[in-house]
């Protein structure tokens, strides 16, 4: 297809300009999401607009290839391999390398998920691994952001079928109805992200899964058969549609600036529609930009967005290591530090480009005399680097070898404590019904958010009205060392822990015990360890509580949370600001004690637990005293 440069967006070597410029749009949101996950919510959704590009380009190169007679399934499945695999290789291998001298911890027992990657099965090893791509904590891990090669070597695995499938149905003219089954595929999918989102719940399952996430590769596909072989697409030979073009292309642009902003990955309308609108959106983008007779691809097609997205597969790969080590090693403090970042990430990616060119033209790549010593070195590096990170990949022993005993220690706390909220049920006169939720841990993971009354905002209770002296509310940590906490806190004390919990969910349980009367005069909050939350958040927590109430905020620990300092600087806020909050230092008391946790950093070993549950203990000593002094005088 020959088409004049001046006038359209495609060259005489079949290259489509612009889809390097909205590459670069793609993989900017994707790292900035990563850097800034709190201020760039949405930048995850730049993973779609390259599947849509990946879906659009592979139909319309296969239709290509099949018009000149030059279409094989071998030669397919060869240019796949030799685009995607030495730039994967290069950088697991460099990677395992770097962590095994700087973070050994994130690539012990890394074989399997080596595996996972090279096989191209890496997202449902993720979905097995239960390794939420928000809020994951456990078994964290530098090669997260791989689920989505995985998606598309399924794709590329199934794409010959769905191709033959096509070219049956499009026979004898009739190509609409080839266009028809890549449109049912889409809806499907589409559908299918929707219906088996488990609502108020982690999206894992829906986020990483192939079946879910196919919709956004196979509505590029049908995108690039349906401009296949045409000079221009039917819809732009419309006038009006011209004209309209400026608009849609600005607006669209906007439209996804605003949702890599807000976009919440947590909430269930983007899994229900939103995520998919988006994917419209996108579809929209690459049509305008792709239309030879427009000049919106040669706009695009500007020096510095040309150089990212023509770099952005290798950006993409090193990306999250780079910044997954920044936060491990909170190397995010160093003034400058996403400046450091991404000057790293692009020479990283810069090296990885030049060296997967070496590999792939051989022979054939122009080398001049002044870059030839600097890409000989960088030859030479590049292969001492994959062969020690092979090495240290065979050899890296077993991952956290005493999850195990921890998963064992906090199922057995936790039946303690539902134990222990049944006899408190059972003395307010709650019974526990099979379809009744009786505990607060259980109300917590509950779809059903309870609506808040104005009961809620009562007057303050009467003293006599405080029928346990202390509550306490937090996650693993402190479940793990409840058995201490239990026997260090008076009488009737409540101790109400659960993995995974998050800030939102002790709005559920604060309105349960107000509800029963049985919230503690001293309320002890240990959240923030499973993802950060924003100060309103924060504050509706303590507003629902009470000024009436004196709050204990116990902070985060742990070397491998990534959003240590961000849940930190929050509670610091919080406690600042609210006369009747008082912070308790964790992060400082614990810092330099690595023997009173589990290999993961987090959890506590029996001396942590012992520690931790003194340090609460001794932050609330002089309210209990006062507590005591008072029922000593009634």
């Amino acid at each position: 297809m020959a088409v004049n440069r001046s006038a359209g967006t495609a060259d005489n070597n079949g290259h489509i300009y612009g889809l390097d410029g909205l590459r670069a749009i793609a993989i900017i949101g994707v790292i900035f999401y990563h850097m800034f996950p709190y201020t760039i919510k949405g930048g995850f959704l730049g993973v779609s607009l390259f599947f849509v590009l990946s879906g659009y380009l592979i139909a319309l190169t296969s239709e290509r290839s099949r018009m000149k007679g030059e279409f094989s399934v071998g030669g397919f499945y060869k240019k796949r391999l030799i685009r995607i695999f030495p730039p994967v290789i290069m950088t697991v291998f460099v990677t395992v390398t770097a962590f095994h001298f700087i973070y050994p911890r994130a690539v012990e027992g890394v074989q399997g998920e080596t595996v996972s990657i090279l096989l191209g099965y890496n997202n449902w090893w993720q979905i097995a691994q239960n390794s939420s791509y928000f809020t994951k904590i456990a078994n964290a891990t530098p090669f997260t952001h791989i689920w989505s090669l995985a998606v598309e070597l399924q794709f590329y695995l199934i794409w010959p079928l769905l191709y033959l499938i096509y070219l049956i149905l499009s026979t004898r003219g009739r190509k609409a109805r080839g266009l028809i089954f890549f449109l049912i595929l889409s809806v499907v999918s589409a559908v299918l992200m929707g219906v088996l989102l488990p609502f108020g719940n982690d999206a894992t399952r829906v986020y990483y899964g192939t079946d879910t996430r196919l919709y956004a590769l196979t509505a590029g596909a049908l995108l690039g058969f349906a401009g296949a072989g045409r000079s221009e697409f039917t819809l732009f030979k419309n006038r009006n549609a011209r004209k309209a073009s400026l608009p849609l292309f600005i607006g669209g642009l906007a439209f996804v600036v605003i949702s890599f902003i807000f976009t919440d990955g947590m909430a269930d309308p983007t899994y229900t529609g939103y995520m998919q609108l988006v994917t419209l959106v996108f579809l929209l983008l690459v049509m305008i930009t792709a239309e030879p007779s427009l000049p919106f691809g040669r706009i695009l097609e500007n020096p510095v967005l040309d150089f990212i997205g023509k770099r952005s597969y290798e950006m993409y790969l090193f990306m999250y290591p780079v910044i997954f080590l920044f936060n491990v090693k909170k190397w995010t403090r160093i003034p400058c530090a996403p400046l450091i970042q991404l000057g790293i990430i692009l020479l990283l990616a810069i090296w990885e480009h030049e060296m997967t060119k070496l590999v792939v033209k051989g022979r054939q790549a122009r080398i001049s005399r002044a870059s030839g010593p600097a890409l000989f070195a960088g030859a030479v590096a590049a292969i001492v680097l994959i062969v020690l990170g092979i090495f240290f990949t065979i050899f890296s022993g077993k991952k956290n070898s005493d999850t195990g005993e921890l998963e064992k220690q906090l199922a057995a706390n936790q039946k303690l404590l539902e134990q222990q909220e049944t006899r408190g049920n059972n003395k307010t006169g709650d019974t526990v019904g099979s379809d009744k939720k009786p505990s607060a841990s259980s109300n917590a993971s509950s779809d059903k958010k309870p609506e808040e009354t104005p009961d809620d905002k009562k007057k303050p209770e009467k003293e006599d009205d405080y029928k346990v002296p202390v509550t306490t509310i937090g996650d693993s940590v402190m479940l793990g060392a409840s058995p201490e906490l239990l026997k260090v806190l008076p009488k009737d004390s409540v101790v109400n822990a659960h993995e995974s919990r998050q800030l939102w969910d002790a709005k559920d349980i604060v309105k349960n015990y107000k509800k029963k009367k049985t919230l503690g005069k001293i309320v002890v909050i240990a959240l923030g360890t499973n993802g950060v939350f924003n100060e309103k958040a924060g504050q509706d927590l303590i507003d629902l509580i009470g000024s009436d109430r004196h709050i204990y905020w116990v902070n985060v620990f742990g070397d491998s949370i990534q959003w240590e300092d961000d849940s930190n600087k929050v509670i610091k806020k919080l406690c600042d600001k609210n006369e009747n909050v008082t912070l308790v230092d964790w992060h400082s008391f614990a810092a330099g004690h690595d023997s009173w946790f589990y290999h993961d950093g987090i959890h506590l070993k029996p001396e942590g637990q012992k520690k931790y549950a003194g340090m609460i203990k001794d932050a609330i000593q002089d309210d209990l005293d006062l507590i005591r002094i008072e029922k000593e005088n009634k």
